[in-house]
């Protein structure tokens, strides 16, 4: 019978390559379309460390076929720690069976209406990874910039993430909500605070992302913009900000654009984000 999430993580052997990894401080699960990551809550601002578990055939991406941008990491790299059975004290050898898809260069183009790319084979590449060995999934010259993982056996796999991370820019939207009336701003702040806590999970919620989309214009596209400087922890929130704005940008074009080539000449956002959007508006 096939072992599930809970029976994995609660293993003894589980247990302990937590504790090893990320020692006894608070953690959290995250959970992906088909995966896992273990963080600490409070993550240090430089060099993070997770744990990626994999069900059977599981993987990292936002789907199988989609490469998800991490432009927050500098350079960043992998261990996988082997197959998992939560009755077992070891892990067991894994050859040859997870697939790291990656981009060849930061400068690829991604669909219209995602920030997530399925790339062509000129845009990318494969390999075949095995246990105990690391490699990079992102070098600091934007190779891997894209990158999934995918487990190609029958067995769950656990395996450690170590990224250096860029550094983060401050976010200011005080000058925006002041714009706004008391309660408004108090709603604003809230909707805001609940991306940063769930992530792109907030697309399951229809009306909350309607009520969202009923601010003004002028001011929630550059707070949406200055959000694309927040601190990654696995749930995609850089890239919920990046689709809130394509979202408004359907009605708004002209203005999301403006705004985008503002942050560009000030730098007030990561610059993938920003030449994404503007490459995405220009055409559309």
């Amino acid at each position: 019978m096939q072992s599930n999430f809970y029976e994995i993580e609660q293993s003894s052997l589980f247990q302990k390559t937590l504790k090893k990894i990320l020692g006894s401080g608070n953690t959290e699960v995250i959970t992906r379309p088909a995966c896992f990551f273990i963080r600490l809550k409070s993550e240090n601002t430089k060099l993070v460390k997770r744990i990626i578990v994999f069900p059977p055939h599981g993987f990292t991406g936002d789907e199988i076929a989609l490469l998800s941008p991490h432009p927050e990491a500098r350079s960043a790299k992998v261990k996988i720690l082997g197959k998992i059975n939560p009755t077992k004290k070891g892990f067991k050898p894994l050859i040859r069976e997870i697939k790291f898809s990656f981009s060849l260069t930061r400068s690829v183009p991604t669909e219209k209406t995602s920030a997530y790319a399925k790339f062509s084979g000129k845009y990318s590449k494969s390999q075949l990874q095995s246990w105990k060995n690391w490699f990079y999934v992102v070098k600091e010259n934007g190779w891997g910039n894209f990158h999934s993982l995918i487990n190609l056996s029958n067995e769950w796999v656990v395996a450690l993430l170590e990224k250096e991370l860029v550094d983060q820019k401050t976010i200011d939207i005080k000058s925006y909500l002041e714009k706004l009336p008391r309660p408004e701003v108090k709603k604003l702040k809230v909707a805001v605070q609940k991306i940063e806590r769930i992530g792109d999970k907030i697309f399951d919620d229809a009306k909350f992302v309607s009520e969202l989309l009923k601010f003004p214009s002028k001011i929630l596209v550059p707070i949406l913009i200055q959000m694309l400087n927040v601190q990654e922890t696995g749930k995609h929130e850089n890239c919920t900000f990046f689709a809130l704005l394509l979202k408004i940008a359907r009605k708004n074009k002209g203005q999301v654009l403006e705004e985008v080539k503002r942050a560009i000449e000030l730098k007030s956002a990561p610059y993938y984000y920003l030449e994404d959007l503007e490459r995405k508006l220009s055409k559309s």
